[in-house]
């Protein structure tokens, strides 16, 4: 998963937020230069004007969507098929507000749109600098937050949780919106400690493409790795032993420690305090009975690949 941080029009993240939405199509000019890796599940932060401080040079974020698919639409098209979600009243209001951010003063033929989904606005915009990150106050456009360090997203997910998910959004929605930022916040955690332990570079597995196959859209990769799978309910981590291995002892040692290191690593985190993650093995490796007895006296589970 990856995050951008994208600069926002303020009237338009009011609008969403007034209507309680949960979904919206976050459009661009399509002359605009395009995402090179953004996938759906990627996170787009809003940046937004008009929330600006010391001496009106450093805007907040003031939420979050979840990536879901991307479109070139007219604006007819636009309106037709999103209405509100487009995150104006009417019709002539949003093209208005298009007109004023293309070069060009026009809507033009077509606008290219970003389907979110899961949006969350926080109770109070989160300031980069406050938690180490440097965003230039000329930033037109966007920036992608992982270039400031693989835990970027959860000290800004941590931050809002300390002031909450906006006040007016909870009372329309009183459990949707709490879990899904609270599972966001989890998920990216376990991310960070994740990147600790097992090797990020690493290509993706054999044995976890064949598994989330058979799991649909229950599972995900963790971000940053193609070596481990997240299961929100139960919360699940899933990490393979392939068969391809020359010493699979050892290969297992190895993983066994890795788990034993995440585990010990996330009881320093306070969102973990009241939440138990199962550790699940996928083995290509038909294990003994021996080594099963192990793993189970151990908390950990095991799934023959």
């Amino acid at each position: 998963m990856a995050s951008i941080a994208y600069v926002t029009d303020r009237k338009m993240i009011e609008f969403h937020r007034a209507y309680g939405n949960q979904m919206m199509n976050f459009w661009r000019p399509s002359s605009m230069k395009q995402f090179s890796q953004f996938n759906p599940g990627d996170y787009l932060f809003f940046l937004a004007k008009g929330t600006e401080r010391f001496n009106g040079k450093e805007k907040g974020i003031v939420g979050y969507g979840k990536y879901n698919s991307a479109h070139t639409m007219s604006l007819r098209q636009m309106w037709n098929q999103y209405g509100t979600y487009n995150g104006y009243s009417s019709k002539d209001e949003l093209a208005e507000a298009i007109a004023k951010v293309n070069k060009n003063h026009e809507v033009g033929k077509s606008i290219h749109c970003l389907l979110l989904k899961d949006v969350v606005f926080f109770q109070a915009p989160v300031y980069p600098s406050e938690i180490g990150i440097q965003i230039p106050s000329n930033l037109e456009s966007y920036t992608y937050l992982d270039k400031f360090g693989v835990d970027s997203t959860v000290k800004i997910l941590q931050k809002a949780q300390k002031t909450g998910i906006d006040a007016w959004q909870s009372a329309m929605d009183h459990t949707i919106n709490k879990d899904i930022f609270k599972e966001d916040v989890v998920s990216h955690i376990l991310a960070k400690h994740i990147s600790h332990v097992i090797d990020p570079t690493k290509p993706a597995s054999k044995i976890l493409k064949r598994f989330m196959i058979n799991q649909a859209d229950s599972v995900e990769y963790i971000k940053g790795s193609k070596q481990a799978l997240l299961k929100q309910m139960p919360l699940t981590v899933y990490l393979p032993l392939e068969a391809s291995s020359k010493n699979k002892d050892q290969v297992l040692f190895e993983l066994i420690g890795k788990i034993s290191v995440l585990k010990d690593s996330l009881k320093n985190e306070a969102e973990f305090e009241n939440s138990d993650v199962i550790y699940c093995i996928i083995s290509e490796i038909k294990l003994t009975s021996e080594w099963l007895d192990k793993l189970q006296r151990i908390d950990i589970q095991v799934i023959e690949g």
